[in-house]
């Protein structure tokens, strides 16, 4: 039998797994493990790819699946993606092309809900800003005055398991949460366990907003001009998820409007040479897309992956959005690992 052939795309190349990981994979697929900086451009990306059945890759080194590139692969049928969010992935072009993907869910559900959290603290409190003022990287003149976060009012955007989380740590700290979801699911399991739901305008009503929603590919965001005008004066907005998810140029536009007294986003959506005024005030925070990034999560991610690409190669993924019908498939033997 003619094993499937699995290209992984990663930065730490054969680091990213456990050699038993690799060891079991091998035995099943014809492996190509390719170490990466950043992600190939589709020249680099067919030849690299060619003959795949299978593309396991990171976000840093996943090449743009365009039309392009899956016409240079016709054999490609399924994708396993180190991440959760596939946003900026055209879901119903790899179907067209009879392209699965499989996905992470869950492996940052606590790292990235704590990050809510922080940045929640940090434009409550400008923790940054003390920080940034005692060792002379802020002027003396920055206020560092805060607002207390108990018995204020959460509204959480958002309620599948990182919004569900953000609800839950913030009721532990004495907040009162009420959420939104559009996902009638997700929404009957956030009010069977105590949240209070409602709709968007309910929880831009809140005294703090957190963004925890998923991102779907080509969408308008959820919070525009309309919505921030919405919010309670002086009301606190935390993006956890995607950047896009929140028109930027009318949050600033509330953050120097006072609409808004702090904003929170982890990415880094904002010019310095234009809004740096807002940054070195610290009413904008920025963190850069690091709210996973923990030793947790790269351990968890790390062996999810590995199971999924096992899971792939079998024909058999694990959590796919998306899967052909008739994908490559290898003998099912023992779990990576067991």
């Amino acid at each position: 039998m003619t094993l499937p052939r699995l290209v992984v795309l990663s930065r730490r190349g054969r680091a990213t797994l456990a050699p038993d990981h690799w060891a079991e994979l091998e035995r099943h697929a014809d492996v190509l493990v390719v170490p990466c900086e950043r992600a190939p451009e589709r020249a680099d990306a067919a030849r690299l790819l060619a003959g795949a059945d299978l593309l396991a890759a990171t976000n840093l080194c996943l090449p743009a699946v365009d039309p392009d590139l899956l016409d240079a692969l016709p054999g490609l049928r399924g994708i396993v993606l180190y991440a959760t969010g596939y946003d900026h992935l055209d879901i119903p072009l790899l179907r067209s092309r009879g392209v699965g993907l499989s996905i992470l869910p869950g492996y940052a559900t606590t790292a990235v809900a704590e990050h809510c959290l922080a940045m929640l603290f940090g434009l409550a409190t400008r923790l940054h800003l003390a920080h940034d003022r005692s060792r002379g990287a802020a002027p003396p003149t920055v206020s560092l005055r805060g607002v207390e976060l108990r018995g204020r009012t959460l509204g959480v955007v958002g309620l599948g398991r990182i919004g569900g989380e953000v609800a839950r740590m913030a009721r532990a700290l004495g907040m009162a949460v009420r959420g939104t979801d559009t996902d009638p699911a997700a929404a009957a399991r956030a009010a069977a366990s105590g949240i209070e739901t409602t709709d968007l305008a309910g929880a831009l009503g809140a005294d703090a907003v957190a963004v925890c929603a998923s991102h779907t590919f080509g969408a308008p965001p959820v919070i525009g001009a309309a919505e921030l005008a919405a919010l309670a004066p002086g009301a606190l907005l935390v993006n956890v998820a995607r950047a896009s998810l929140v028109d930027t140029a009318a949050a600033v536009a509330a953050v120097r409007g006072g609409r808004l007294r702090g904003y929170a986003v982890d990415d880094t959506v904002l010019d310095p040479a234009v809004d740096g005024d807002l940054l070195a005030q610290g009413r904008v925070l920025q963190t850069g897309h690091s709210a996973w990034w923990r030793d947790e999560t790269l351990d968890r991610g790390a062996r999810m992956w590995g199971e999924r690409m096992l899971a792939a190669v079998r024909g058999a993924p694990l959590d796919p959005v998306t899967w052909p019908e008739h994908a490559p498939a290898a003998p099912a033997t023992a779990a990576v690992g067991a």
